[in-house]
C-alpha cells in the first residue's frame, strides 16, 4: 500500500463541501447547507455557479450538452442549470420519503441516491431501513432503478457507461451494477470492495484502471466511532493500494480526479463530526494532492 502525502488546501470558507465533478478542465461542486455551487477553472478560483437560499444543493451532474443538474436535498427535485438560469428537471418526491443526497448523470440519465432517513436532522437511531437508488430519465420522469440498498451515497459510471458504483454507507462497502444502454436498468447487483477497517465510505470516484477512489471520512467497529482512513484506493478484487491521509480534526466527504495533468486528486474535507452528518460553518475545504510520484 502506498501511502500518499496529504492534501494542500485550494479553497477553503466552504460550509459543506461535498458532490465534486471534473469537467473540461474545471472542477464543480457544491456546498450542501449554503445551498451553493461553485466552479474552480485553472486559476484556483472559486466562482459561485448557483445559490438556493432555501434548500440543501447535494450531487451534481452534467448532460450531453453541458447544462447541470443538481440535487434539491429537501424539496426532494432534480434543478437544471442553463446559461439562462434554473429550472426544474424532475420531482422525485414521489419515490424519496426523506431526503435525496448524491447523483451521477451519464447520457441524460440521473441516478440519485438517498439515505433512507432525514441525515439534516441528525436524528438517526440504529440502522436505517434498506432504501432505493432512482433513475431520472432524460424526459423528465422517474423509477426505481435499485432497492434493497444500505445509504446510498457517493456514485460513479465508467467511461464506457456500462457500470455503475455505488457507495453503500451503512454496509461498509462499494456495490457494482451492469447498466441497460438503452432503458438505464441496474442489473447483476455485485460487492466491487469492502472498505477495511470498519470504514464508511462517502463520496467515490474512479481512475482509468478501474479502481474506485473513495472518501472514508468515519469508521466503525467494536461500537465505536473513530476517523477513517482520509481518502483510498481500492482496486478491482478489493486491495487497497494506495491512502491518502488528511489533517488530524479533519475528514474527507468526497473526491474527484483530474487525470489531465498525470494525476491530481481533489478531496473536500470538513472538521471531524459525530453524528450522522457533516455539519460546519466556514470551516470547509477544497483541497489537493498530485498523484505523480
Amino acid at each position: 500500500m502506498i501511502l500518499l502525502s496529504r492534501p494542500t488546501v485550494t479553497v477553503e470558507g466552504l460550509d459543506l463541501p461535498e458532490c465534486p465533478r471534473w469537467r473540461d478542465g474545471t472542477l464543480t461542486f457544491s456546498d450542501i447547507t449554503a445551498g451553493r455551487i461553485y466552479r474552480m477553472g485553472i486559476d484556483g478560483q472559486a466562482k459561485l455557479v448557483h445559490e438556493e437560499r432555501d434548500d440543501f444543493i447535494g450531487g451534481l451532474g452534467f448532460l450531453p450538452n453541458g447544462d447541470l443538474l443538481a440535487v434539491l436535498s429537501k424539496q426532494r427535485k432534480l434543478l437544471r442549470i442553463d446559461p439562462r438560469g434554473a429550472t426544474y428537471y424532475a420531482d422525485l418526491s414521489g419515490l424519496c420519503r426523506f431526503v435525496l443526497n448524491d447523483m451521477v448523470v451519464h447520457a441524460g440519465r440521473a441516478y440519485v441516491s438517498q439515505p433512507g432517513f432525514d441525515i439534516w436532522t441528525n436524528e438517526a437511531k440504529g440502522m436505517p431501513d434498506p432504501t432505493d437508488i432512482i433513475l431520472g430519465q432524460p424526459d423528465g420522469t422517474a423509477v426505481i432503478a435499485a432497492s434493497g440498498m444500505m445509504s446510498p451515497n457517493g456514485m460513479a459510471i465508467s467511461a464506457d457507461g456500462g457500470t455503475l458504483y455505488v457507495a453503500e454507507s451503512t454496509a461498509m462497502r462499494i456495490t457494482c451494477f451492469d447498466i441497460d444502454p438503452d432503458s438505464g436498468a441496474l442489473s447483476n447487483r455485485r460487492m466491487f470492495c469492502a472498505l477495511p477497517d470498519g470504514g464508511i465510505p462517502d463520496g467515490i470516484c474512479l481512475d482509468d484502471e478501474g479502481a474506485v477512489w473513495i472518501a472514508n471520512p468515519v469508521a466503525y467497529s467494536d461500537g465505536q466511532l473513530r476517523a477513517g482512513l482520509g481518502v483510498v484506493r481500492m482496486a478491482p478484487g478489493g486491495e487497497l493500494t494506495h491512502q491518502v491521509p488528511v489533517a488530524d480534526g479533519r475528514r474527507a466527504l468526497a473526491c474527484a480526479l483530474d487525470s489531465s495533468d498525470g494525476g491530481t486528486l481533489y478531496i473536500c474535507t470538513v472538521p471531524e463530526f459525530h453524528g450522522p452528518a457533516a455539519f460546519s460553518a466556514a470551516e470547509g475545504r477544497l483541497e489537493r494532492v498530485s498523484l505523480n510520484m
